[in-house]
């Protein structure tokens, strides 16, 4: 009964805050371009100073690494989640898993389990669902009916929950031209500064997705990022595309961004609250948050259902800044 509270509680978890897939039409208005203009080439010498990084526009630096991520053809992801701030604090009681994803081929791969050592871990591979019991040092199936094995409920643990993949150049110019020139003021890049994990350097960038007001009176967040998707002539159901929280939820997000690359090595993710008509944050908000490890370059993972699974698990330190 343990092992099944726990996969129940789990499918129950993350299947909150679906607000990406159903509402991305809009009637929009202007409200102008955003964007910088400043250079990029320093990045490219090799190792960095402090000094290197004055006339890098942080705005420039954020859309160009937003691009590089969404084309990329696979994304290959480690990831852990939590719904309350002092579990994240602590460490306990949240979520993980590792997924890939091939734009290409439409293929994932998937296993999942909460961050405790002994509870079971489940892998769904081709469609199929595995489980492995640490207790009994068995695996169970394949199975069918794993809602992690159903293609629209996968499709959300793919990414970070704001970007995607498998786009060409000109859909991911098209999906940021309109998020630039429509939704002026929802992405918010801080001035980056330079990083070092384990012996590498990385540019740390602070980004805050602040919700805008829209005609209608309502501020719109999360899904800015699914109307302005639309520009690249892209189904997100079929792509697919799939953003976290709901459809006013504002976002901090910590990047750490490979210099010469622009990849996105490191993030985490905290969802910030819905506001009220007013601008006030809501008190019925959820707090959510995600530490996301990029693999990279993308590659899809090796997962089999036989012998003894190790746990999907970070290796990239937490943000201490």
């Amino acid at each position: 009964m343990g092992v099944v509270a726990t996969v129940v509680a789990f499918v129950v978890v993350l299947g909150l805050g679906a607000g990406g897939w159903l509402l991305w039409r809009s009637a929009r208005g202007g409200d102008g371009d955003g964007g910088g203009g400043s250079t990029l080439e320093v990045l490219k010498k090799g190792h960095l100073a402090a000094q290197d990084l004055r006339g890098v526009d942080p705005v420039a630096l954020f859309y160009a690494s937003f691009k590089r991520m969404a084309t990329q053809p696979v994304v290959h992801l480690t990831e852990e989640s939590y719904r309350e701030r002092s579990a994240y604090e602590k460490g306990t009681d949240g979520y993980v898993w590792e997924s890939g994803f091939d734009y290409r081929t439409k293929q994932w791969r998937i296993a999942w389990g909460s961050t405790r050592a002994d509870d079971p871990i489940s892998v769904c591979i081709d469609g199929k669902s595995y489980l492995y019991s640490y207790y009994l040092k068995r695996w169970k199936g394949p199975g069918a009916d794993d809602l992690f094995c159903k293609a629209k409920a996968a499709y959300r643990y793919i990414t970070d929950g704001l970007s995607t993949g498998g786009m060409t150049d000109a859909q991911a110019e098209a999906w940021i031209r309109d998020l630039q020139k429509d939704y002026k003021g929802f992405v918010n890049p801080g001035e980056p500064r330079l990083a070092e994990v384990k012996g590498r350097q990385y540019l740390r960038l602070v980004v805050d997705f602040k919700p805008v007001e829209r005609a209608d009176g309502f501020y719109y967040g999360g899904q800015a990022l699914m109307w302005s998707f639309k520009a690249s002539g892209l189904d997100p159901q079929s792509h697919p595309y799939y953003y976290n929280g709901a459809m006013g939820t504002g976002y901090h997000v910590v990047y750490y961004i490979e210099p010469r690359s622009l990849l996105t090595a490191y993030s985490e993710v905290e969802q910030t609250p819905v506001l009220d008509r007013s601008g006030r944050p809501r008190q019925d908000s959820d707090w959510y948050k995600v530490r996301v490890q990029y693999h990279l370059p993308g590659m899809m993972p090796e997962m089999r259902a036989s012998g003894r699974p190790t746990r999907p698990k970070l290796t990239w330190p937490r943000d201490q800044a």
